[in-house]
Order: structure tokens, then sequence, then C-alpha cells
């Protein structure tokens, strides 16, 4: 990741990433490099109080417990990065957490990756307070949940 790449909280200003943000989008961009499915690379880190809860990258099999949280008509939840980053981990972990999202391209450079609806209401109800995901190779933006 290039040295000046920025990070954009909506709301508030730019800022460089560095420290523990560029070690979390670092860390995602490894789990997405290792991917097994090959269209779209995601990586997650779940976070908390500085420590790393999960990690997880997308893989191409169904999640059928994750299915009510899709809108009808969309067909199947499949294994997202954000999903598999909160499986396993009790509520009282995730609740309060920070989740780091990052999507690779074929060469490897970041992509726009912002949760799609699913994994949105998925982080929303085990707890998750703030999203960080990949826009570019020099940008980040986060939301609240």
């Amino acid at each position: 990741m290039p040295q000046h790449a920025t990070i954009r909280v909506l709301g508030h200003s730019c800022m460089k990433i560095k420290g523990r943000h560029r070690r979390y989008v670092d860390l995602a961009r490894r789990l997405a490099e290792g991917s097994t499915y090959s269209l779209h690379r995601h990586g997650a880190i779940l976070v908390k109080g500085g420590s790393v809860l999960n990690w997880s990258a997308n893989q191409n099999k169904v999640q059928r417990w994750a299915q009510r949280f899709r809108a009808h008509g969309c067909g199947h939840a499949t294994h997202h990065a954000e999903l598999g980053a909160i499986l396993g981990v009790a509520r009282d972990k995730t609740r309060g957490s920070d989740i780091y999202v990052v999507r690779i391209s074929k060469q490897g450079s970041l992509l726009l990756s912002k949760p799609c609806p699913m994994c949105e209401e998925v982080l929303r109800h085990v707890g998750v307070k703030r999203v960080f995901y990949s826009i570019d190779d020099q940008t980040i933006e986060c939301y609240k949940l």
C-alpha cells in the first residue's frame, strides 16, 4: 500500500492511513489474496480495543443462517468476508467492535469494498460499531452502524 494513503471518515476530514489502520488494512489485504472466490476477493478483520478478534476471506459457499438477512429474491447468502469474521465470536465481543473490509483486484490493488445490505444488517445485528472499507489504494472510508 502506498505511503500516502488516506482514510476518509464520513462527516470528518481525511487523514493518512498509519499505525493501526494501516496494520488492519494490510492484514485484510493479505486475507483477500487468499480468497477462494476468484471473481471478487475480499478480506475482513474484526477488531476491538486494539486486538484482532477474528478474520475471514470470502468463499464461494452458501451460509444458510445468513439468508434471513438477505433481501427476498436476491439469491443465496454466500460466505462474505464480513460474515466469516463474526462467525464463532460471542456477541459480547462483537458489540462495540470495528470491522475492516477490503477488496483486491487480480493485480492486488484495493477496490471499492463497501459491505452489501445483507452484511450491514448482520453487522448491525451483532453490535459492530464502525465499518472501515476500501475505496482504492489511496482511500478507505468509515461509517457508523
